[in-house]
């Protein structure tokens, strides 16, 4: 079949629900994560249960009750390889808004993978139809099209099921602790602006250094200076910069050892829906982490003046 869903990804690199590899062959035997996104005036495919400080997998652990359209949705998933054996089901999770779906394509197929997906998202609408009497389409359901990230030799099947199991503790943690995971898109610095993501009474303490070595510091100067700033940290200091270097990073990795605060410096915007990334998404629900951002086009490279004005603002806020 022709696929009319092929939306390539964004040269933004902008998180998107419909996002589509480019040259990618779909009829191959491969294992794909897919994304389908509830359409906007759809009720709800459930709602978040359990406790976020409840670590994932353990009794009263944040999940998903899911609604009577979530539980349409979750069998349907389970009976797709049944009616087509060419499909393995990896793992999948029904979240409130959108549903994860790991699968693998077992042999070369006859059909676009765009066919299976299409015919999942169509016997749920007739099973919801049929069930509960009301006229839907899948579209009704959920947004048209779809997101796939095939499986390359860059990505791990393991951190897959690991990130789609946790997704309900993710949503739990915003959810039950919003004040660590704050987004403002106009936070004024001086006579600037810039976004912000994370716990913003960070920025408020008063207590904060700037950590920036220079390339004219011996090896004494280095260490002494780290030690000063893990010393500082340990007392409650929050560490404000953009960690660039190799002794910055390895200076980072210590205070974060020590459970301490860090202000991090980006120079690229945050894309719609911004989550970060597992290891900072789990400082932030920590409450030990604000990401500040110069806001530069996403993809922009890092050049000297970049870093110069990223330390520029790390020492400003230092000073606040």
């Amino acid at each position: 079949m022709n696929s009319v869903w092929i939306k390539s990804l964004k040269e933004s690199g902008e998180h998107s629900y419909h996002r589509r590899a480019i040259n990618h062959d779909y009829y191959a035997p491969f294992i794909y994560h897919i994304i389908l996104k509830k359409s906007k005036d759809c009720e709800s495919f459930g709602s978040v249960v359990g406790d976020a400080r409840i670590a994932p997998g353990l009794p009263g652990s944040a999940d998903i009750d899911e609604s009577r359209l979530g539980k349409i949705i979750a069998k349907e998933i389970i009976h797709l390889p049944y009616e087509y054996p060419i499909i393995m089901l990896h793992q999948f999770k029904v979240m409130p808004d959108h549903v994860h779906i790991l699968l693998q394509v077992l042999f070369r197929s006859d059909k676009h993978l765009d066919f299976y997906i299409a015919t999942l998202r169509k016997r749920i609408a007739v099973k919801y139809t049929k069930i509960y009497g009301s006229i839907k389409t899948d579209e009704d359901i959920f947004e048209y099209g779809y997101c796939d990230k095939p499986l390359y030799d860059n990505r791990s099947l393991d951190a897959l099921y690991e990130y789609i199991r946790q997704n309900p503790h993710r949503l739990a943690m915003r959810q039950q602790f919003p004040q660590f995971f704050q987004h403002i898109r106009s936070l004024k610095i001086g006579e600037e602006q810039f976004e912000a993501y994370g716990n913003l009474f960070l920025f408020r303490n008063p207590d904060k250094e700037a950590v920036k070595i220079s390339r004219k510091f011996t090896q004494a100067e280095k260490e002494e200076k780290s030690k000063g700033w893990i010393t500082s940290a340990s007392r409650g200091t929050i560490l404000v910069s953009p960690f660039i270097s190799a002794d910055e990073k390895g200076i980072r990795s210590e205070a974060e050892a020590i459970d301490a605060k860090i202000i991090l410096i980006v120079h690229e915007a945050f894309p719609d829906r911004y989550k970060p990334a597992a290891h900072d998404f789990a400082l932030c629900a920590e409450g030990r982490l604000l990401i500040i951002s110069l806001g530069l086009p996403i993809g922009t490279n890092i050049t000297y003046p970049i870093c110069s004005r990223m330390n520029d603002l790390a020492k400003a806020i230092s000073e606040m």
